[in-house]
């Protein structure tokens, strides 16, 4: 059974798509900036660290070397594979759409974190089309918000997912996309005019709920 109108469906890529909460713990504790055992996810990690002494630039720092180096040891999203080889059988276009800059403002000669994030892509199986996957010349990664708002428009999407309610935000967001606030984290999201979604499934129980109707 497929769509009675076309669902092209965009995903943002870090901390949507791929989640790096163990990764900024494990870093966090390495560089000494954790205490071990601390509890909770990213934002645990931010707002501890933000706590310290020059508490920004150890922060801004901590982002380079987990979305460089340390984004071999992150994994996707619980669910993700099944949610888009569901889509892939609904006839549902699938995109990627990330604001990720090449290289990291606290490292700029460093770690190319576009051709990083192509290379999990890749290990991960998530540009096959035999395995769910999503066609790489449907992935995109933008240089700022604005642009990546600019590519969500002209790429069409219906529907797109992120973990930022900032994006959805903006007022140059089309206001006719169907929107997910991505929070797998828990806790109480943010109000607006979005779905807010704690893992793939709460997605697929609405995008695929005129199917089932």
């Amino acid at each position: 059974m497929a769509f009675s109108a076309p669902i092209r469906l965009g995903l943002d890529f870090d901390n949507t798509i791929v989640l790096y909460d163990e990764v900024f713990r494990c870093l966090g504790e390495e560089s000494g900036l954790l205490p071990p055992g601390l509890s909770g996810g990213k934002r645990a990690v931010r707002d501890h660290i933000r706590s310290l002494e020059d508490g920004e630039a150890k922060w801004t720092a901590l982002q380079a070397r987990v979305y460089g180096p340390g984004l071999v040891r992150a994994v996707p999203s619980d669910g993700l594979m099944p949610f888009l080889g569901r889509c892939r059988a609904a006839g549902v276009e699938l995109f990627i759409v990330s604001h990720k800059t090449e290289f990291a403002a606290a490292d700029p000669g460093g770690t190319n974190l576009r051709a990083a994030a192509w290379r999990w892509i890749l290990e991960q199986g998530l540009a096959d089309p035999m395995r769910g996957g999503i066609p790489s010349g449907h992935i995109f990664f933008e240089s700022t918000r604005a642009e990546k708002i600019a590519r969500i428009a002209a790429l069409g999407c219906t529907h797109f997912v992120d973990d930022l309610d900032e994006v959805f935000r903006d007022a140059n967001f089309p206001p006719h996309i169907r929107t997910y606030l991505f929070a797998p984290a828990g806790g109480a999201p943010p109000d607006g005019p979005w779905r807010a979604a704690q893992g793939w499934t709460e997605v697929a129980d609405d995008l695929f709920a005129p199917l089932a109707a």
